[in-house]
């Protein structure tokens, strides 16, 4: 019922570690003034997507969601001298999908693996004395999914694009280690896990992330 080409496999692998390795690039380029690099914890909370089924002449509506997980990751950020900047992450979460249909009580569950990379533009407020520096971000991502097994066969790696939006603050701890809270959104239509039948929706992530930077 599931399935993905072999063709398709490589190509969502290939993106994964090209952009996984820019991002490493970026971490080991030599430190300087107004970069940061934060490592951070995240809780993804993910809305339930609604989709159809079309199998010969006949469509079915579906719900495909996905268990809370713990996300962990890298964020990367150089600050310009008007208190704005620019934002690349990565970060990775072990989770579960399962695909439900209304007509019927029949369901598929199988771990998933997701994988997200974004870019954002930041925006940051206060002055550099002041105790807590509010910031927001907007941007496009990417996020990869690496599924195991389900009836029907082995799930494969898929892909969607989404946009995030996250607003948090900066709180100081000494002169170079701040305490970074933040909440982000998602918004993506979600992935049909290599299978053509599925047609799926617009689903959504909320994300209370904390973390710990540090400014050169």
């Amino acid at each position: 019922m599931i399935g993905q080409t072999i063709s398709d496999c490589r190509v969502v692998q290939k993106l994964s570690a090209l952009a996984r390795l820019v991002l490493v690039l970026l971490l080991c380029v030599p430190a300087f003034a107004d970069n940061d690099v934060t490592l951070v914890l995240g809780r993804p909370m993910v809305g339930s997507a609604v989709g159809n089924a079309t199998y010969g002449s006949s469509t079915w509506d579906q719900q495909q969601s996905a268990k809370d997980g713990l996300a962990a990751g890298v964020e990367f950020r150089h600050w310009f001298a008007n208190h704005s900047g620019f934002q690349l992450d990565y970060d990775r979460t072990s989770t579960n999908a399962t695909f439900q249909s209304f007509s019927s009580d029949s369901s598929v569950r199988f771990p998933v693996t997701r994988h997200e990379m974004s870019g954002a533009f930041v925006r940051h407020f206060g002055r550099s004395e002041s105790r807590v520096h509010p910031f927001f971000s907007v941007g496009p991502g990417i996020l990869l999914f690496n599924g195991g097994s389900a009836p029907g066969g082995n799930v494969g790696w898929s892909a969607a694009f989404e946009g995030v939006l996250a607003c948090g603050v900066d709180t100081p701890v000494s002169r170079h280690l701040f305490l970074r809270t933040a909440y982000r959104f998602h918004l993506f239509r979600n992935t049909d896990y290599g299978d053509a039948h599925f047609h799926p929706g617009l689903a959504h992530i909320q994300e209370p992330t904390v973390g710990l930077s540090w400014k050169f």
